[in-house]
């Protein structure tokens, strides 16, 4: 019994609030795992750049064929003359096979730092990314939530409509009837509600559509809407649409510094060893094996004209993102400032909407009652009806207008929705 009510306390407070259901199924989407791939190939790629601070090891083996005889390793004269005189072969021949093992590893390549600090802030731009793009979502995810409410509130007009005309298409059927009013009055209230059907019909085509667009991102199919309220403020600290970009300025600056750093000298250390074999050396005809090795730290210092290329090419793409970071900034503090300038009208909105329902509401009573009597016509009366209807859609349009611009306004500031509505 107790697990029961446990279940029945959990499908409750579900249905209680529903956006934090999709907020939580967005994350398990692909449309969210898609940006986590794209982290983890991010975090691959810095980690390439850290393994070439390791050594670099293979393994070779070759068999050469020459034309004359060749040397399986250097033979200073002393060594040959010593060979000659004991009869030992000398290591020279036309075919030869070696195998061995080679290593390199850098000792100092100051490009290579700069290239790691290039991958961090690239890493972190896809980071945030990623949480810029669940933002994103959501703010999609409300929008459309908030759509529908609309469609709600205006179907439930439209009811209420259809409902208050077919009332007084009976009413007037009694009147037709008596020979108190013509029976093309009857069309015309007939004609009143064809209309008001053929409304509701668009609300139910619109209505699947965001259904669908929900649906797509969540996978979940919402059939029923509930009011959205605010639980908390959005947070104002920052344009957090703008850091992924800012992160990127900074890879681009390690970029334009690793370009300029390839005239630093760099030092490596490199070694190889080869067991080399040959047949029928060139003159006891005898076999020959022998090892040979080498280790050397070398200092390299590439002079290229293309490396001068590369550093402009750097400092151009550099100043061009700079010029987007700019430019996006100007575009994201008016956008910023143009949705709460529109909240704070939209609210102005709802209370102005919300009075007028109540006055048109009150208006159709008269005119009903007056239609009824006589004191007003058909067409009249119907403009009452198209007015409560028009106020109503108003009111609906103001309420998920809130939301939306409350959602876009969350997603520049890099506030997680799940947070502030419910």
């Amino acid at each position: 019994m107790k697990k029961l009510l446990l279940v029945c306390g959990a499908l409750l407070a579900l249905e209680a609030s529903p956006l934090s259901h999709l907020f939580e199924a967005l994350k398990k989407r692909p449309v969210t795992q898609v940006d986590e791939r794209l982290v983890h190939i991010m975090k691959l790629q810095k980690q390439k750049v850290s393994d070439r601070f390791y050594p670099q090891i293979s393994l070779f083996g070759s068999f050469e064929h020459y034309n004359s005889a060749t040397n399986l390793r250097p033979v200073p004269p002393t060594e040959a003359n010593a060979l000659l005189k004991s009869h030992e072969p000398l290591p020279f021949a036309q075919n030869i096979a070696r195998v061995g093992i080679s290593a390199s590893m850098p000792v100092y390549i100051q490009e290579l730092f700069d290239l790691q600090k290039k991958m961090e802030y690239l890493l972190q731009s896809t980071r945030l990314k990623k949480e810029l793009g669940i933002y994103k979502n959501e703010a999609i995810v409300v929008g459309s939530y908030a759509d529908l409410g609309y469609m709600q509130r205006l179907q439930e007009a439209l009811e209420a409509t259809h409902r208050s005309l077919q009332k007084s298409y009976e009413d007037l059927v009694i009147k037709v009837q008596s020979g108190r009013a013509a029976p093309v009055a009857l069309d015309k209230i007939a004609s009143a509600m064809d209309s008001v059907e053929l409304k509701m019909q668009d609300i139910a085509q619109r209505r699947a559509g965001l259904v669908a667009k929900i649906e797509g991102l969540t996978g979940i199919e919402v059939r029923n809407y509930q009011p959205i309220s605010q639980k908390s403020p959005i947070k104002k600290e920052r344009i957090f649409a703008l850091l992924p970009l800012e992160a990127k300025l900074q890879a681009q600056k390690a970029d334009l510094k690793a370009a300029k750093d390839r005239f630093v000298p760099k030092v490596l250390l490199e070694a190889k060893w080869s067991e080399n074999y040959a047949q029928k050396d060139v003159v006891f005809k005898k076999d020959v094996h022998r090892g040979y090795g080498d280790v050397a730290l070398k200092v390299v210092l590439p002079l290229s004209k293309t490396n001068f290329t590369d550093i402009e090419l750097e400092r151009t793409k550099l100043l061009q993102q700079k010029s987007l970071v700019a430019k996006t900034r100007m575009e994201l503090q008016a956008q910023a400032k143009a949705l709460e300038e529109q909240l704070r009208i939209n609210a102005k909105k709802v209370a102005i909407a919300k009075q007028k329902v109540k006055r048109q509401q009150e208006l159709l009573r008269y005119a009903k009652t007056a239609f009824e009597v006589g004191r007003l016509t058909e067409e009249e009366y119907l403009r009452y009806e198209d007015s409560l209807l028009s106020a109503r859609a108003d009111l609906a349009k103001a309420l998920a207008d809130k939301w939306r611009l409350l959602a876009q306004l969350a997603f520049i500031y890099g506030n997680d929705l799940e947070r502030i509505v419910e």
